[in-house]
């Protein structure tokens, strides 16, 4: 109750205030405006606008258009932005007083007065609300790695690169689309065509890494070539690939050649991996618009020839020239001829119908029993060879460790009665050198001594003594004297003798 009586009071208030700003000319309008702006002001802080707005202001309100793409904010309803149409979904927070409309920072909206001039409002900003009508502005953002297609009203068309924006101008702008930049990565590259203001249409070629985006004037070409069938086979089929971006890295892939027929009529199926790497893309572009239908045809043609120059025999010992290139003739010239480089050809086997098969069954059961037995029995025949040279090589061990043991129990022999007659040897050497010094030793005392003994007996002559009665005197040890005539025997013991 209290807030309706000073709604009542200010109510009043708001007339005096109008009455005055209806006098005569002579009064100040900037004061007058002042005063309004004021009470204005008290007005919005004081009483909620949407609980006690009189009749005409809620009309007024009803007015206002909400931005485009949100919630309206007087009515029930509303839509709401798409979230990848590039508009900012930021909620538009601008508010109508009784006089004035207000419009937050960071948004716009166009005013349109009763004339039908339109202003664009930039936030933040407050004006007075009497005679206009107000419209949010739509604001679009593209951040990096995305574009704006802004077109004009005029015809034209303008792309902004990320991070850019655009507020939505309905005096200028069409339409606003935000877009995403063409990611091209390291070994790729995409084919570029623009159109220049006399209608000349060029080409040219962006390669990766790199991002974008196109001109108004400029447009990707889009490849549609042959790919894998839907049901998962290695079948091709048109257009099954459809792309803008060209790969530069070696890349693989799946041909099946159907219902082939050999020299003697049988029918197969042969399968086929083809590598190959796109090395040149401005012939690729002049020489053909499907460079795997040509793969495929070539390749098939080439398997064609090769099989009917065979029978099936001669086909399944003649696969492994599946895998050179040199068979595939027509296939290395065609892709030479689109700018490709043929790497490798993989022949991954053959197929068969279901009678030609069966037979190719029960005959290769056939060779593999066979092959079996026999190399069952020659496994036997081997086990049996090796338990026999084993035996050899076991005895021819033995034996020769046998003759090792005894060559080494020779020869430790022969070394210790080596040893033992060296060392006789050095015994009797060293004996006789023995020997031979104390006979040296003997003859060089006695030598010594008998020179000592000449000089003595020397000495003793010179004195004048009878050497031989000297040298006679106490010579024997026993003295037996024998007189008479008669011859006489004597006989002396062995003692005496000596």
């Amino acid at each position: 109750m209290a807030h309706r009586q000073n709604y009542i009071k200010k109510r009043g208030s708001l007339r005096e205030a109008a009455q005055e700003a209806n006098a005569p000319m002579s009064q100040s309008l900037s004061s007058g405006l002042s005063g309004l702006n004021q009470l204005a002001d008290q007005v919005q802080e004081s009483v909620p606008t949407q609980m006690y707005a009189p009749p005409m202001a809620r009309r007024a309100l009803a007015n206002i258009a909400p931005p485009p793409g949100q919630p309206d904010r007087t009515r029930a309803g509303g839509g709401q932005a798409a979230p990848d149409s590039g508009r900012d979904t930021t909620p538009f927070t601008g508010t109508a007083g009784m006089f004035f409309y207000t419009v937050p920072d960071g948004q716009r909206v166009l005013s349109t007065d009763s004339s039908g001039t339109i202003e664009v409002i930039i936030g933040p900003g407050k004006v007075l609300r009497y005679g206009k009508r107000f419209q949010a502005m739509q604001h679009y953002v593209a951040h990096p790695g995305e574009f704006l297609i802004v077109r004009y009203r005029d015809g034209r068309q303008e792309h902004l690169s990320g991070p850019s924006e655009c507020w939505f101008d309905p005096r200028d702008h069409l339409s606003v689309e935000k877009q995403d930049a063409v990611q091209i990565a390291d070994k790729e590259a995409v084919v570029v065509y623009a159109e220049d203001a006399d209608g000349q249409v060029t080409r040219r070629i962006v390669y990766g890494p790199a991002t974008f985006v196109p001109g108004p004037a400029e447009w990707l070409h889009t490849f549609s070539w042959h790919g894998p069938a839907a049901d998962g086979s290695a079948r091709k089929v048109p257009g099954a690939m459809v792309f803008q971006k060209l790969w530069q890295m070696p890349d693989q892939m799946y041909h099946d050649v159907d219902e082939v027929r050999t020299a003697d009529d049988a029918q197969l199926t042969v399968k086929l991996m083809i590598f190959f790497e796109l090395t040149d893309i401005e012939r690729m572009l002049e020489s053909t618009h499907d460079p795997i239908g040509d793969f495929v045809n070539a390749a098939t043609s080439d398997v064609v020839e090769f099989l009917s120059r065979r029978d099936f025999d001669a086909f399944k010992a003649d696969t492994d020239k599946l895998n050179e290139i040199e068979t595939y003739k027509q296939l290395t010239a065609r892709a030479a001829q689109c700018g490709y480089r043929l790497n490798k050809v993989v022949y991954r086997g053959y197929a068969a119908p279901p009678a030609l098969q069966q037979l190719h069954d029960q005959a290769t059961q056939n060779r593999v029993r066979l092959q079996l037995e026999r190399a069952t029995e020659r496994q036997a025949q081997e086990i049996v060879d090796q338990k026999l040279e084993l035996e050899l090589a076991r005895g021819e061990k033995n034996r020769l460790e046998e003759e090792r043991a005894q060559g080494h129990k020779l020869t430790m022999q022969e070394r210790a009665l080596a040893a033992h007659l060296s060392s006789d040897a050095q015994r009797r050497a060293a004996s006789r050198e023995q020997k031979a010094l104390d006979e040296q030793a003997v003859e060089v005392s006695e030598a010594a001594r008998q020179a000592r003994e000449r000089e003595h007996l020397a000495d003793l002559k010179a004195m004048g003594v009878d050497l031989t009665a000297l040298l006679t005197q106490s010579r024997a040890d026993k003295v037996i004297e024998l007189r008479g005539d008669a011859r006489a025997h004597v006989h002396l013991p062995p003692d005496v003798a000596g």
